[in-house]
C-alpha cells in the first residue's frame, strides 16, 4: 500500500495539474472548471490533489449513483482549492463506515494525503443530497 500511495499519477507526468484533471474528468465523464490563474505547485501537492480527485470520483461512481459530477480547481491568492461535487445519494459523514482504520483507501486516504502536504479536507454530505469533497492547500510559494 505504501508503494502504491507513493506513485505519482501518470496524468501528471504529461503536464500540469489542470491538464491531468482534464484527462481524469474526460475518462470519468465529469465536468471540470478551472478558476484563477495557475501557479506552480510542488510535485507532492499536485499529486495529492490529483489523488483526491481520483478518490472522490471513484466514490461517486461506486457508492453515490451520481448523475453529475463537477470538479472545480481554484487558484486563489492564498490557497489552491479542489472541490469534487456530485448529485448522488449522499451519506452521513458522521456515521461509522465499513472497514478498519488501516484500510488505506477512500476518505481516510484522501485526508491523509492532503494533511501530509499541509492542507485540509472537508466532506459535506447528507443522505439524498449529494456530496462535496473539498481539499484546500495553502499557497507554498509567492
Amino acid at each position: 500500500r505504501r508503494f502504491v500511495r507513493a506513485l505519482a499519477p501518470s496524468d501528471l507526468a504529461a503536464g500540469s495539474l489542470p491538464h491531468a484533471l482534464r484527462s481524469l474528468a474526460d475518462r470519468e465523464g465529469a465536468a471540470l472548471r478551472i478558476e484563477g490563474e495557475e501557479y506552480p505547485l510542488t510535485p507532492e501537492e499536485g499529486a495529492a490533489l490529483h489523488r483526491v480527485a481520483q478518490g472522490a470520483l471513484a466514490n461517486a461512481r461506486e457508492h453515490a449513483a451520481a448523475g453529475r459530477v463537477v470538479i472545480t480547481l481554484s487558484y486563489l491568492d492564498d490557497q489552491v482549492a479542489l472541490d469534487v461535487a456530485d448529485d448522488g445519494r449522499g451519506f452521513d459523514p458522521a456515521a461509522p463506515r465499513p472497514g478498519g482504520p488501516d484500510r488505506g483507501y477512500g476518505l481516510p486516504a484522501m485526508r491523509d494525503r492532503i494533511t501530509g502536504v499541509g492542507g485540509t479536507l472537508v466532506v459535506e454530505s447528507e443522505p439524498g443530497e449529494g456530496t462535496v469533497v473539498a481539499a484546500r492547500l495553502p499557497r507554498s510559494r509567492p
